[in-house]
């Protein structure tokens, strides 16, 4: 029997040409799915993306969950990481979607920024599996 309150959010965000990020997509589906989720608790965000369509994505979800307490999300990132900072105490982690120099364009997407708009409530658990 599945938990009553589960989701799990599975993004692929591969650069031109590339396929194994929507590979992992899959394969994590797969193995969720055999694991007890269903597939109204699994939403999938794949292909060409940017901070404006990732922070959408991000913000239904935030809002599928609000009114949960004691429940767990699960989120699966597939795809390529950047930081900014020279120092350990200067690092910003976060999402690479496209090359360029400007880390606060729409090709970048900064972890704290991605957790900022998921917005998870209080007693949520998130399980966080980046592929980067």
């Amino acid at each position: 029997m599945t938990h009553p309150h589960q989701l799990a959010l599975l993004i692929a965000a591969p650069h031109p040409g590339e396929t194994a990020m929507s590979n992992d997509l899959t394969a994590m589906a797969q193995a969720l799915l055999a694991r007890g989720f269903t597939a109204d608790e699994i939403l999938c965000l794949r292909g060409w993306l940017d901070r404006p369509r990732m922070v959408a994505f991000l913000q239904a979800a935030g809002q599928r969950v609000a009114s949960w307490t004691d429940s767990s999300v699960f989120l699966h990132v597939s795809g390529h990481g950047f930081f900014t900072g020279a120092t350990v105490e200067d690092a910003r982690p976060g999402l690479l979607f496209e090359e360029s120099a400007e880390a606060d364009d729409d090709g970048h997407l900064f972890w704290s920024d991605l957790f900022a708009a998921l917005a998870l409530p209080a007693g949520v658990r998130l399980t966080l599996l980046p592929d980067l």
